[in-house]
């Protein structure tokens, strides 16, 4: 049984594999696959920052965080403080 720690351990240990394979083998020798390789990060990077602002926002809006600036200006047009 894989426990949460050896998980962890191992996909930190992969990442730091795949950054020296890439760095030894693809970008010291082709520098348009480096080029590729960085704008394809930052499109991925990207994305994923943009979906995780949105999942948040979401979970923020499901607890009525999100919600405090609609329940402010509703009190405000009704006259309450």
């Amino acid at each position: 049984m894989v426990t949460v720690t050896d998980f962890v351990i191992e996909l930190v240990t992969s990442v730091i594999d795949l950054v020296v394979i890439f760095v030894t083998e693809v970008a010291l020798r082709d520098p348009l696959a480096f080029v590729s390789f960085l704008f394809g990060a930052l499109f991925v990077t990207g994305a994923s920052a943009v979906l995780g602002y949105l999942a948040l926002g979401a979970l923020g809006y499901e607890f009525g965080i999100g919600d405090l600036a609609t329940q402010s200006r509703y009190r405000q047009a009704r006259g309450e403080r």
